[in-house]
This record gives structure tokens, C-alpha cells and sequence, in this order.
């Protein structure tokens, strides 16, 4: 196994990970750990050329990221100081522990194994350039897996920055023609990606194996969270995602100005995420708007912790999302054991099932009137969904490689895609 960790590499920087950093990381643990069931190298990926990390530094490279973004577990785990943001070289120097090995000397590490390597890509990173995945093939007689998270970019570009469109464009064309199978986050994804390459392809034509594998999701830890001040004792909604066009953050601040016009006292709302790209008026709002001081709070670098004790009190968790390739913040907060409010689309239907409270992203009012609803200490509609949630089952890791792994036996046994 050659396990791309290059998106890991990038985002240790950060103090908190994003969905796609949560999935690698998992991986990473997962295939590189000393009693995994097949070799795995981490690699680092340049221009189409592999640097084969040292396993040791790659264990603890990983063991040190985890700790850092995910902090202590358990029920009892003592509060910690949240991570600052900015690099924490502490996490860098356990990849220094041994040698690394370059483009030559990894494979002629892989010929002492006597079957041809299997690449796997967890990011879309580098999918973009065809040539990268070319010459990874023909140049260590790799087949290739990817995972694929959604096909947004394409579907919806108008959500997106103007080149990630082009970009996912490319990374589709590559996928298609340069790998053996494809696991998809979701039957959304899944669903959406069998339609282009049906757009694409003639019928009969070779197309890469499509496997549906939704990611493990576990609850935040919550730790002992410090007493809230007076000013935050009033009830409180969270949304929790990167700030971008798709998650429809405007609908949620929109209905906060409402809220702050009408009512004396307004439950509060907590946005928890980075800022992303074409945020001008979400961050207008958050940075500008008198009627929100006080009401709206921003919080862009949490580590888990600090992020289940805030979602563990919260009356519910808040996404107004137009789409989703896979619903990862519901699922979350339902294993957190907190109530969903979210947009009526396909990904969060099916992660959530019949659990959550399921809305138009655009009608406000319906927004306004569950919020509510939902801020009620004796609220019915809230004590229902978590009579619901005590029966959903939460997608679990164990499933997930189970499928991984049968589809990567799969691969080692079937001929390779057309060079």
C-alpha cells in the first residue's frame, strides 16, 4: 500500500481538521499502524514522483496529529488548553525520526514485496494533473484507488471558486481513465458520479470500480466544559462547517436579525468553522451588524473538545446547507447525542434517516418557527427527535475498511485499466 498523506502533511499546520482531513487522518491510522493486515508506506506526492516516509516518523507523526486535533477522550478527560492556531512543529519534527526514501529507493523497496503496489488518494489532492497519476503508474506498475467526496465543483459550480470547477473537472477525467476503483463517501456521491461517467463514456467502456463506504463517525469528546458566563446562560443553536457559499450561513444570520428585531431575548448562535472563499457578506454580518454584537458568536480554531463541549449544550445543531456530498456535522451531532435541524437534501437524509427536522434551505420562516420551537426548555418536537436518535446507529470505521478492503482484493486480483 502507498497511502498519500500529503493533504496531512499541509493541514498539521491548523489547529483543528476539516472533513476531509478527519477522513485521511483515519486512514492513516488505520493502514499505518505496526499490526495492519497489508505493507503500507505513507508517501508524500510531488510532481509525480513518491517519498516514501519513514514508518517509524509516520507513526508518530500521526499519533501526535490525533492528539492534537482530537484532545483527550472519554467522558472524564480533564479540560485542556485549546491548541493555539498557526504551525505546531512539535508534530512536524516526529516525521525526522529515520530515513526517507526517494522516488528510486521506494521502489525498489516495493519489488522485495512481489506484488504490484496499490496507490491510494484519501484528499483530491494532485487528481487535477493527469500526468502525476500516469507516471505513478507506469513508474512503480501501481493500480490506483481513490476516494471521492463529492462532485460539487461540477454539479453546482456556483458554490464553488470559478477554477476548483475546472479542477474537479480534470480530477474526474483522471479518475475515470487512470484508476481501478473508486470509494465513495456516500450513495449521494456515488449516485452523482455514476451519472457522469455516463455523460462521459459510451456504454461498455472500462470505467473504474464504484464501492459506497460511508465514513465513521464518532461522538465529539466533551470533557468538563468551564461554567458559562451569565450572557451565555440563554439557550443556544450551533452550525458547525467551514464558512462558503454552499453551507447558506446568510439564511441562519438573516433569521438572527429577525429574531434580534422581534424578541426581547433571542436565543444565541454559535458558528464554529473557518472562514473559507466569497464569505463578503457572512463576514459583513459577523463583523459588522449591531443587531447580532452579543447574540452571534464566531469561533474559526476549536479542536474537538472545545467543539463538543459547546455542541454538547446546544438546543441543536444548525445546517442550512443547498448541498452536501456527505452529511458529516449531522452525523456528528446526532453521535453527540444532539438534535438536528437541517436543509431537506439528499446527503443529510441519508445520514440522518428519520431523526433530524428536515427544512427548505430557503424558506426562512420555517427556520424562524423551529428554532423556536427548538428553543423551548419544554420543547415536544425536541424531546421527539431524541427519542428518534436513541434508536440511530451512528456509520462506524469497521464498516467502512471492511468494504476497503474487499474492494482493494478486488483490485489486486483483476487486470489493470488500460494504460
Amino acid at each position: 500500500m502507498l497511502l498519500d498523506i500529503s493533504r496531512l502533511l499541509y493541514s498539521a499546520r491548523h489547529a483543528g481538521p476539516g472533513g476531509i482531513d478527519r477522513v485521511e487522518l483515519a486512514y492513516a491510522q488505520h493502514f499505518l499502524r505496526a499490526d495492519a493486515r497489508r505493507p503500507a508506506y505513507a508517501v508524500l506526492h510531488l510532481f509525480g514522483r513518491l517519498y516514501g516516509v519513514n514508518p517509524t516518523g509516520a507513526r508518530r507523526f500521526i499519533e501526535r496529529l490525533a492528539a492534537r486535533w482530537n484532545g483527550p477522550s472519554g467522558d472524564d478527560a480533564a479540560p485542556k488548553t485549546p491548541p493555539k492556531a498557526g504551525t505546531d512543529w512539535r508534530v512536524y519534527r516526529a516525521l525526522l525520526a529515520g530515513h526517507w526514501m526517494n522516488n528510486f529507493q521506494l521502489r525498489r523497496r516495493l519489488r522485495q514485496h512481489g506484488t504490484p503496489p496499490i496507490f491510494i488518494v484519501v484528499s483530491h489532492h494532485h487528481l487535477s494533473v493527469d500526468y502525476t497519476i500516469r507516471r505513478i503508474r507506469r513508474f512503480f506498475g501501481a493500480r490506483c484507488v481513490c476516494l471521492l467526496h463529492d462532485l460539487i465543483p461540477i454539479d453546482f459550480p456556483e458554490y464553488v471558486q470559478p477554477n476548483r470547477a475546472l479542477r474537479h473537472q480534470r480530477a474526474t477525467a483522471t479518475i475515470a481513465r487512470w484508476f481501478d476503483a473508486v470509494i465513495t463517501n456516500s450513495q449521494t456521491t456515488a449516485d452523482a458520479f455514476r451519472q457522469l461517467l455516463r455523460s462521459k463514456f459510451a456504454p461498455g467502456t472500462s470505467v473504474p470500480t464504484i464501492a459506497v463506504a460511508l465514513p465513521g463517525v464518532r461522538a465529539f469528546p466533551r470533557g468538563a466544559p468551564n461554567p458559562p458566563p451569565p450572557a451565555q446562560s440563554m439557550p443556544y443553536f450551533v452550525v458547525l462547517g467551514t464558512i462558503e457559499p454552499k453551507k447558506n450561513h446568510l439564511l441562519l444570520l438573516n433569521l438572527w436579525t429577525r429574531l434580534a428585531e422581534t424578541l426581547a431575548e433571542p436565543p444565541r448562535l454559535k458558528v464554529i468553522g473557518a472562514r473559507g472563499w466569497d464569505n463578503e457578506q457572512v463576514v459583513d454580518h459577523l463583523e459588522r451588524s449591531k443587531r447580532l454584537r452579543g447574540l452571534v458568536e464566531e469561533h474559526n480554531h476549536l479542536d474537538d473538545q472545545a467543539v463538543g463541549a459547546l455542541l454538547g449544550d446546544a438546543r441543536a445543531l444548525l445546517m442550512s446547507s443547498f448541498t452536501e456530498g456527505f452529511g458529516l456535522p449531522v452525523a456528528e451531532a446526532l453521535s453527540s447525542g444532539v438534535p438536528v435541524i437541517c436543509s431537506d437534501i439528499a446527503a443529510f437524509r441519508e445520514v440522518g434517516a428519520g431523526v433530524p427536522e428536515y427544512l427548505d434551505p430557503l424558506d426562512l420562516m420555517a427556520w424562524r418557527d423551529m428554532v423556536l420551537e427548538y428553543a423551548r426548555p419544554d420543547s415536544p418536537r425536541r424531546a421527539a427527535q431524541l427519542e428518534r436518535l436513541s434508536h440511530w446507529q451512528a456509520p462506524r470505521w469497521q464498516r467502512h475498511f471492511e468494504i476497503l478492503e474487499n474492494t482493494l482484493d478486488d483490485v489486486t486480483r483483476a487486470p489493470r485499466v488500460c494504460e
